[in-house]
C-alpha cells in the first residue's frame, strides 16, 4: 500500500507540471496550489481533451489508493486523508463532470494573462531571462486560444459576453501596456516583435470567434450541481436550502442591527444616508493609495500588539495599484499571495482606485484592508505558505479563506480598532452585503431568481445600476462561491462561541490557523482535541 504522503507528492507534482498556471493561481480554487508550478510557470496548460482525459485518470487512480486511515493513526492524519481526498474529488468534478474546460470561456483568458503576469511580476529577473520568458509564452498563446473554440461546448451565453468583455481588456493591455514595457525594458527585439504581432492576432481573432460559439441562455447549475459544489469542493455539508434558509435569518438580524445603529446615530435619517454623509475627503488615486499604505501600518502595528493570535516573523506585504491587464480579473481591492514555494517572496495588495468613488473606497479603507492584509488574507497565507505539512501547505480552502478574511473584519469592532459608529455602520453593511451574495447564489443558481432581480437586490444596498449590473453578472459565473464569505464566517463564529471559553481566543486562532485551510468538521474535532489535552 502506498503511503498518503507519497501519493500527496504525486498529486502535487503531476497537477503543478501539467497545469501549472491554474496551481499558481487562487483565482482556480478547484486546484491545489502546487508547489512544482513554479517550475512551469512559462508554460501554458495543456486543456486538449487527450490530456484532460489522462489528466482526469491519473487523479481517480490516486484517488483510489488512498489508504483508510487507521484509527492509531490520530486526528491528524484522518485530516491530511479527508483533505487530499476533497482536493482531489474537487478536480474531478470540475474537469470530468462539469467540464469546466468546455462550459467556462473565461478560463482561456485567465491562463495566459496570468502566464503573462507572471513574467512581467519578476523583479530579480534580467531583461534577457524576461525576453526568454515572454517569447515562450507568445509561442503558446495562438494556439492555446485556436483550442478555446474547439473545445467549449454551449457555454452559456452571459459567460460568452464576460470572456469578450475580457478579452478586449486582453487587447487592451497588450497594445497600451505590454508594448511599451517591452521598448522600454527589452529593446526592439525583431523576434519578438514578430511573436507579439501573432499574440494581438490571436486575441482579436479569438474576440471574433467567440460571437460563433454557440451557446445556451440558461447560466444556472442546478439545485443538484450546486449542492455537488458545497459538498465535493468546499466539503460543507449543508444543502443550498439550508443555506439560503440561515443566510436569511442572518440578513434579518444584521438589518435589525444596522437600523438600530442608524437610530442612534441619526433618528431621521436612514442609514445608507448616514454611511454617505460621513465620506472621507480624497481627490486623487494617489491620496487613496496612500491611505491605504497607512492604514495597512496601523493594522499590522494593533494586531501585533494584541494577545490574540501568535502573529508571524518575516512577512511583508506590499500595497500596489492594480496593473491594468489584471483590472478585469481582480476587486478594486485584491490580494496575490506569494506562490507556494516561494518562501522568500512577499505578498501584494492590489488597489484599484479609480476617478469615480474614490471617497467610497476611502471610507472601506479599514475593513478592506484588514480583509485583504492584517490579520486576513495575508496572515492567512503566509500562515499556510510557511506550514511544515505539504498538503495543508498546498492545499487551500475559498470557505476557510473568505470566511476568516470577513471574520477579520468583524474584529476592528470588537476589539474598538474603530471606534466611530459611523464607520462601524460601514462594517455592518459590508456584512448585509456578503449575506446578500450567498441568498444570491443559492437563487440564481437554481433558478428562482433572474439577474435582474439580483440586481435590483444589490441596488438596494447603495450600488449604482452599473454596478449592481456587473456584479449580478459576476455571480452568474461563480456558483457556491459567493457563499463562502457569509458561511465561513458564519462558521468561524458559531465555533468561536463553543470552545473560546475553553481555549481562550489566543488559543482559539492559534488552534484555527495552525491547523491549514481544512473542512470545518474537522476544525471542530481539532479544536475538541485541543480541550481534551488541556482537560
Amino acid at each position: 500500500m502506498r503511503l498518503l504522503d507519497q501519493i500527496a507528492c504525486d498529486y502535487f507534482t503531476y497537477l503543478g507540471s501539467n497545469l501549472p498556471q491554474q496551481c499558481a493561481s487562487d483565482e482556480f480554487y478547484f486546484l491545489p496550489r502546487a508547489e512544482a508550478a513554479l517550475q512551469y510557470l512559462t508554460d501554458i496548460d495543456d486543456l486538449t481533451p487527450e490530456k484532460i482525459q489522462d489528466h482526469v485518470g491519473y487523479v481517480e487512480r490516486l484517488l483510489s489508493a488512498i489508504p483508510s486511515p487507521e484509527e492509531s493513526d490520530g486526528i491528524e492524519k484522518e485530516i491530511d486523508s479527508s483533505l487530499l481526498k476533497q482536493s482531489m474529488k474537487s478536480f474531478i468534478r470540475e474537469f470530468k463532470e462539469a467540464e469546466v474546460w468546455r462550459s467556462d470561456p473565461t478560463l482561456y483568458v485567465k491562463i495566459p494573462l496570468f502566464a503573462t503576469d507572471q513574467v512581467l511580476s519578476q523583479r530579480d529577473g534580467s531583461s534577457d531571462q524576461t525576453k526568454a520568458d515572454l517569447s515562450k509564452i507568445f509561442r503558446q498563446i495562438p494556439s492555446f486560444l485556436s483550442l478555446a473554440v474547439k473545445n467549449l461546448r454551449f457555454p452559456s451565453e452571459i459567460s460568452l459576453q464576460v470572456a469578450r468583455d475580457m478579452a478586449q481588456d486582453a487587447l487592451n493591455f497588450y497594445t497600451r501596456d505590454l508594448r511599451p514595457f517591452m521598448a522600454g525594458k527589452l529593446g526592439e527585439d525583431q523576434d519578438l516583435l514578430i511573436k507579439y504581432g501573432e499574440v494581438l492576432e490571436a486575441w482579436e481573432r479569438f474576440h471574433k470567434d467567440l460571437l460563433r460559439v454557440p451557446s445556451r441562455k440558461s447560466f444556472a447549475i442546478g439545485n443538484d450541481d450546486l449542492k455537488g459544489i458545497f459538498a465535493l469542493s468546499l466539503s460543507y455539508p449543508k444543502s443550498p436550502d439550508e443555506i439560503l434558509e440561515v443566510a436569511q435569518c442572518a440578513y434579518e438580524n444584521t438589518q435589525d442591527k444596522i437600523t438600530a445603529l442608524a437610530r442612534n446615530i441619526d433618528g431621521s435619517k436612514t442609514w445608507n444616508h448616514i454611511i454617505y454623509e460621513g465620506l472621507p475627503s480624497v481627490s486623487s488615486p494617489a491620496e487613496v493609495m496612500h491611505l491605504f499604505q497607512e492604514e495597512i501600518k496601523r493594522l499590522r502595528r494593533f494586531f501585533s500588539s494584541q494577545d490574540i493570535i501568535t502573529f508571524p516573523s518575516k512577512e511583508k506585504v506590499m500595497v500596489l495599484q492594480t496593473p491594468s491587464y489584471l483590472q478585469s480579473l481582480r476587486a478594486t481591492a485584491s490580494y496575490q499571495a506569494p506562490l507556494t514555494g516561494n518562501t522568500k517572496a512577499h505578498g501584494i495588495f492590489y488597489i484599484t482606485p479609480g476617478r469615480e468613488d474614490l471617497e467610497l473606497i476611502a471610507a472601506h479603507c479599514p475593513y478592506l484592508s484588514a480583509h485583504e492584509t492584517y490579520p486576513g488574507h495575508h496572515l492567512l497565507d503566509h500562515v499556510r505558505i510557511h506550514h511544515s505539512n505539504p498538503i495543508r501547505r498546498q492545499i487551500e480552502s475559498p470557505l476557510f479563506y473568505e470566511g476568516w478574511a470577513c471574520y477579520s473584519e468583524q474584529l476592528l469592532d470588537e476589539l474598538r480598532y474603530i471606534r466611530h459608529p459611523r464607520q462601524q455602520l460601514i462594517q455592518l453593511k459590508r456584512q448585509l452585503w456578503r449575506i446578500l451574495r450567498a441568498i444570491l447564489d443559492v437563487k440564481l443558481h437554481t433558478e428562482r431568481m433572474s439577474l435582474k432581480e439580483a440586481a435590483k437586490e444589490i441596488e438596494s444596498l447603495g450600488f449604482s445600476p452599473q454596478r449592481a449590473q456587473r456584479q449580478a453578472r459576476r455571480f452568474a459565473l461563480t456558483p457556491g462561491y459567493q457563499s463562502c464569505y457569509f458561511i465561513g464566517s458564519y462558521e468561524i463564529l458559531r465555533l468561536r462561541e463553543r470552545f473560546s471559553p475553553r481555549l481562550d481566543v489566543k488559543g482559539f486562532h492559534n488552534t484555527l490557523l495552525d491547523g491549514g485551510q481544512i473542512p470545518f468538521h474537522l476544525v471542530e474535532k481539532r479544536l475538541q482535541e485541543r480541550v481534551n489535552e488541556n482537560g
